[in-house]
């Protein structure tokens, strides 16, 4: 299957010191585009030192090769590996940034923390600056979701490893949206993220200046639909292993997320979402894979909030 290229988006008119109006405007027409078409963009100039991204990746391969006993000395809300004891086999390093980071530091590689923070400030000021775009390609002030998000109590950094899979076991990462504002992943050598579009399963090319965006349940809500949150799945490679890491740039867990007004009453539509507060919602999503139900069908997802018109 050949891979797709979904729209890759020149970011720099809004992060050189330069004024450049008609690259903006035209970042803003393709970020629009994309996020009612795909909820998927890629893009480049985005202002991080392709150095410090390499380098992250190899600090999280030299942490992941680490013997068990040493990860698993990091606190569970850190680190968490699959309990799946065949190919497939999956593991998480969690850095949030509301608790400065770790509880307890990994000793290998050193230096961790102070990477993974300089990586994490990185990724917050593009959160940022991909927010004001956002906001604007949706008509409201470029620092609506800025002030919507208040704090970084939500935001974290996961670094993922998958082992090599077989045909037969191929567990990566099943089908799923992401629930928050606005997810920023790096996958520099090997694929495997896949976007659902139009009915079939397109795989999203590795990239090493390329970081791939897309907008979570949270955007979807406030557009009342206006912006798609697209549904994607992580298939692991065969014959080689998976590295990877993605930010998660949220809301802060009292927020209320409704349709927004701008979407609903003032252009006379109905809200296709009842409200609820953000944590509530993180919560369901993450008991969904702490204890999964029985029937795939009882998962939650967004629609847990869809109102019938």
């Amino acid at each position: 299957m050949a891979s797709f290229d979904i729209p890759t988006i020149d970011v720099s008119p809004f992060i050189r010191s330069e004024e450049n109006e008609e690259g903006k405007k035209k970042a803003i027409e393709q970020m629009r585009e994309a996020c009612v078409n795909y909820g998927f963009f890629q893009i480049v100039n985005h202002g991080i030192p392709l150095e410090l991204l390499s380098r992250i990746m190899d600090m999280y391969k030299i942490f992941f090769a680490c013997p068990d006993g040493e990860k698993l000395s990091v606190p569970s809300d850190n680190y968490f590996k699959s309990t799946k004891k065949s190919a497939g086999t999956y593991e998480q390093l969690l850095f949030h940034l509301s608790s400065s980071g770790f509880n307890l530091s990994p000793e290998n590689p050193p230096h961790i923390k102070q990477l993974l923070e300089e990586m994490a400030s990185h990724f917050t000021n593009l959160g940022f600056v991909l927010g004001r775009i956002i906001s604007e390609c949706l008509g409201l002030p470029p620092n609506f979701l800025t002030n919507y998000r208040n704090d970084q109590a939500r935001d974290f950094l996961l670094g993922i490893h998958y082992s090599p899979a077989t045909e037969a076991e191929n567990v990566g990462k099943s089908a799923h949206k992401d629930p928050g504002c606005i997810t920023i992943l790096y996958q520099a050598e090997v694929g495997g993220l896949q976007l659902h579009k139009d009915e079939q399963w397109i795989p999203i090319a590795p990239s090493k200046d390329k970081l791939v965006v897309n907008i979570g349940d949270v955007i979807q809500v406030l557009s009342n639909n206006k912006f798609k949150s697209a549904t994607h799945k992580v298939v692991g490679p065969s014959e080689t292993n998976r590295y990877s890491y993605v930010f998660f740039y949220n809301v802060q867990g009292d927020k209320w997320v409704e349709p927004l007004p701008q979407f609903t009453k003032e252009i006379g539509e109905s809200p296709k979402y009842r409200g609820f507060v953000f944590e509530e919602y993180h919560e369901l999503r993450f008991r969904n894979r702490s204890h999964p139900p029985a029937r795939p069908e009882d998962l939650i997802h967004i629609t847990h909030y869809s109102i019938s018109n």
